[in-house]
């Protein structure tokens, strides 16, 4: 009786690091936004309001010359050969918002609008 709680107790931890194991897998995110140009959102944001996307590009951090942050001083830019666009809710784990510019990155999250700027709201950041 012990030893059969005991194997499953094993596989039940096999399975769980089988799982994390895949979670943590290298590549492109399991995602449901639709991948989209910057200038896609930036040239009919409210058509992208609300809606879930994913940009990739270049991690331009707090670099200046594309306005106001639109939430927080801490919002940052990520820049696609169509145009850059600012990002607010998360920060990328490890990524220096000087030192790392230029560096690839890939956003998922939610576009809103704040004073007519477009800006996207991320839930999910790879680099």
């Amino acid at each position: 009786m012990f030893r059969a709680g005991l194997r499953i107790i094993s596989l039940g931890m096999v399975l769980c690091l089988l799982v994390s194991f895949a979670a943590c897998a290298v590549g492109e995110p399991i995602i449901d936004g639709e991948r989209v140009s910057i200038a896609d959102i930036t040239s009919h944001p409210t058509e992208y309001e609300g809606q879930t996307v994913t940009v990739s590009g270049e991690y331009r951090g707090w670099e200046s010359g594309h306005g106001s942050p639109p939430v927080a001083r801490s919002d940052w830019v990520v820049k696609d050969e169509t145009g850059s666009i600012f990002v607010t809710g998360r920060i990328p784990a490890g990524l220096d918002p000087v030192r790392d510019r230029g560096k690839a990155i890939t956003v998922h999250g939610i576009v809103r609008i704040k004073d007519n700027q477009a800006y996207i709201e991320a839930q999910i950041i790879r680099w």
